[in-house]
């Protein structure tokens, strides 16, 4: 996990006393969730394949819009050494700041904001040195305003007799409050991991394969795709 930068918060510990300041809002936790469950989607299709899944394994129309919005595919160059994005869905754009659609062959450098750059080149870099999921979250600062962000980064087989590999994600972040002290991005950043480790045990439960009845007599949620 993304530890925060607590250097680019400063000021009167006394203006970090925000209602609700340590505790995301419903929405994010529910994309944590979301976020395991797209792992959870990939590990079925990683099954299937006996190995890294194909591009063709996912319908990536649905990348476009609804409840894939958040998700994306890079293409890695292994000769240029650069990333870019092939497709990623409008909600994506939006929380980026980037283009309704792709711009094709532009490295991810030139399009993302830079703050969250390094987490997009750790992300894809990792998942295909791996060839396993990626898991990255954490808080960044960005002039007094925390952010929490949660991504996945999943590798996808590479054609045979190409230098290109392409890497299936998912991301999404929620405005916090201003922050005016070191102490509030930790309040903060310590209430993100609990809900972490609570999704967590929901995707633990969600990748059983047959979910049965627990002693409260609810099930595990079930995957979807």
């Amino acid at each position: 996990m993304t530890q925060p930068d607590l250097t680019q918060a400063g000021g009167p510990v006394a203006r970090d006393r925000v209602s609700g300041a340590a505790k995301p809002e419903p929405e994010f936790v529910g994309e944590l969730r979301d976020t395991e469950l797209t792992i959870s989607f990939w590990r079925r299709k990683a099954a299937e394949f006996g190995g890294l899944p194909p591009s063709t394994a996912f319908d990536l129309s649905r990348v476009a819009g609804g409840a894939w919005s958040h998700r994306f595919v890079i293409c890695a160059d292994a000769v240029a050494d650069e990333l870019s994005f092939l497709i990623y869905g409008s909600r994506l754009a939006q929380l980026l700041e980037l283009p309704e659609e792709p711009t094709s062959g532009v490295p991810i450098t030139r399009q993302l904001p830079p703050r969250y750059q390094p987490l997009f080149i750790r992300g894809c870099r990792n998942a295909i040195a791996q060839s396993a999921p990626v898991r990255l979250s954490g808080v960044v600062v960005e002039y007094g305003q925390i952010e929490l962000y949660r991504a996945a980064f999943m590798p996808l087989a590479k054609p045979e007799n190409s230098s290109m590999q392409l890497v299936f994600g998912t991301f999404n972040r929620l405005i916090g409050p201003r922050a005016h002290s070191s102490e509030a991005v930790r309040a903060m950043y310590n209430s993100l991991i609990e809900h972490i480790r609570s999704e967590q045990s929901v995707a633990a439960c969600s990748e059983a394969p047959a979910p049965e009845p627990n002693v409260g007599g609810q099930s595990c949620p079930n995957p979807h795709e």
